[in-house]
């Protein structure tokens, strides 16, 4: 399959989901239900804190497996603002390009090249497709009792299609590559840089985990990593900013597919989207209030968002 192809494939699934989350929003919607349900979250404000604070870890833990990647002096605030920066791009633009933002921050740093920045950026990414794959795939198999083929077939695709374009079309070459990633990747700093990747999505899931308990829908720990792997890995068909439509369609099914009657999955979808798209506003405003030079790599993924078009 071509990448064009692969592309249309992608968004058409995309305007399907967004196209299935339109029709829960008419057959489930229900403003006072939703209020209810802020309110009940409002009552326990520990418990919003906590989500906050470990959402925010999660984030941090990629940050660290980034900065031990790429193995140079930099101070860890440059990998942290990256991350938050991507995660503010990715809720304002219709297609993922935050992994530009990440690139453009650590390119800027002294002893850094473009092309060991890309590098870095995507190989992290396919770590995180990696993790988020598995965690997916066995769910499907645990709760849903079927050996998820396509998705499989898909996400190697995907990846492998990532693999060629950092091997191709960037000055990277692969014997050099090779030798680096053997060396990063192998032994106590490579199982580290995974273990910190895994840890990151298990802490994402305490959000979903959080909101479905107060929305009524009580998951223990291992259904709530599925449901948020499932939700984040279909965000691979993102065609609106954030993934609106796309992550509440899938989050909604999963719930679903763990007993949850589809209006409860449908309030407990919006509310955790609602929940990501605020904490990456806020979080992606403080970067850019207090590293005011990180607005140029906002405006270049703008730029680069505009020439797509």
């Amino acid at each position: 399959m071509s990448g064009r192809a692969a592309k249309a494939g992608l968004q058409v699934a995309g305007a399907a989901m967004v196209v299935l989350f339109g029709w829960m929003t008419y057959r489930y919607f229900d403003g006072r239900a939703l209020l209810r349900h802020l309110a009940g979250l409002a009552r326990h404000p520990a418990d919003m804190a906590a989500a906050v604070f470990v959402y925010g870890a999660s984030f941090w833990l990629r940050a660290w497996a980034w900065k031990q990647y790429v193995g140079k002096p930099i101070a860890f605030a440059v990998y942290w603002r990256g991350v938050l920066l991507s995660l503010l791009i990715n809720h304002l633009v219709p297609v993922k390009m935050g992994d530009a933002a990440r690139v453009a921050v650590l390119a800027r740093q002294p002893g850094v090249s473009a092309a060991e920045a890309i590098e870095s950026v995507a190989v992290m990414r396919l770590l995180d497709m990696a993790v988020l794959g598995g965690f997916a795939a066995a769910g499907v198999y645990v709760y849903m009792h079927r050996i998820p083929v396509l998705p499989l077939a898909v996400a190697v695709a995907v990846a492998g299609g990532m693999f060629v374009l950092v091997m191709f079309r960037r000055p990277l070459r692969l014997e050099r590559l090779w030798r680096r990633w053997r060396t990063v990747l192998q032994g106590r700093r490579g199982l580290g840089i995974a273990a910190a990747v895994a840890a990151s999505w298990l802490c994402e899931a305490v959000v979903i985990g959080v909101i479905a308990k107060a929305v009524g829908i009580p998951l223990s720990f291992g259904q709530a990593v599925w449901a948020n792997s499932a939700a984040v890995s279909g965000q691979i068909a993102q065609v609106a900013p954030g993934g609106i439509g796309t992550y509440e369609a899938v989050m909604a099914f999963a719930l679903t597919r763990l007993g949850a009657p589809w209006e409860k999955a449908y309030a407990a979808a919006v509310l955790t989207h609602a929940f990501k798209f605020l904490f990456s506003y806020a979080a992606g405003a403080m970067v850019l209030l207090l590293w005011r030079s990180d607005w140029q790599a906002v405006r270049s993924v703008r730029r680069k968002e505009r020439e797509r078009r």
